[in-house]
């Protein structure tokens, strides 16, 4: 039997606040994300930080490169002010700031975004937190990335992430779900996560769906799009309109 799709909070609430920080999560988990959804940077010192971009410069009055520098470097920056003075000297928070603030019924959607060499700083980060490994689930769009967590972290959920926002309807028919099935088997991933693209449909998910792998979708804010895949049955949608796409009647579709 389908469950109801869990609706993640993209970036945290980034619509009302600056993305990737704790302003940010604390909004969309008060506002009744089921989960929220940030990326990870390993920083020059080995510690884990949440930004989406390589660098600091849409976000910060400084360009800095997070792999290039530390933490304390990096947490000098005002990330806040950009997006309203409200928000002034909001900081890059760190991995384990953001699970300090989850609530134990609240899921993190936690995006990779460094090369695998961050993998065992991150496991190290997990293991000495309190944090329910079921809260948690790994993306990446990085194979190697997830086939080395499982490796070390198998109780882990991973999802493989793939834009499908350029494909034609060619170009998806191309993407067989059989070369996907594969590659989830072989770097043992739970799931695969996608973009929407106007030639997904109902047959090229159930296909996942079938072999037991989970099918999530991001990033979608048109309510109309968000209900007709829901009705699907897919596992979660990430979104930046969150109260848009919670307001949702959930309605799986019968077969």
């Amino acid at each position: 039997m389908a469950i109801q799709p869990m609706i993640i909070a993209h970036r945290g609430l980034p619509k009302e606040s600056p993305e990737n920080t704790l302003a940010a999560f604390r909004l969309a988990i008060a506002q009744g994300a089921d989960g929220i959804e940030g990326d990870f940077h390993l920083t020059k010192d080995k510690h884990i930080v949440c930004i989406h971009d390589s660098h600091t410069a849409r976000v910060a009055n400084k360009k800095l490169i997070v792999k290039d520098s530390t933490l304390a470097e990096l947490q000098k920056l005002d990330v806040g002010y950009w997006f309203n003075s409200a928000f002034k000297n909001e900081k890059i928070p760190t991995l384990e700031e953001v699970l300090a603030i989850l609530p134990s019924e609240t899921k993190l959607f936690l995006e990779i975004k460094s090369d695998p060499e961050i993998v065992p700083y991150l496991l190290r980060i997990l293991k000495n937190n309190r944090i329910n490994l079921n809260q948690l689930v790994i993306i990446s769009f990085n194979s190697k990335t997830l086939k080395n967590v499982k490796q070390q972290m198998p109780e882990l959920k991973t999802l493989l992430l793939l834009s499908l926002k350029t494909f034609n309807s060619i170009k998806l028919s191309s993407l067989s779900a059989h070369k996907l099935l594969k590659k989830l088997d072989d770097i043992d991933a739970d799931g695969i996560s996608t973009s929407v693209s106007q030639f997904l449909n109902k047959n090229y998910i159930y296909q996942f769906i079938a072999r037991g792998y989970e099918y999530h979708l991001w990033t979608v804010d048109n309510k109309k799009i968000a209900e007709k895949f829901m009705k699907i049955g897919i596992n979660s949608i990430t979104t930046n309109n969150l109260n848009t796409i919670k307001q949702i009647q959930y309605s799986p579709t019968t077969n």
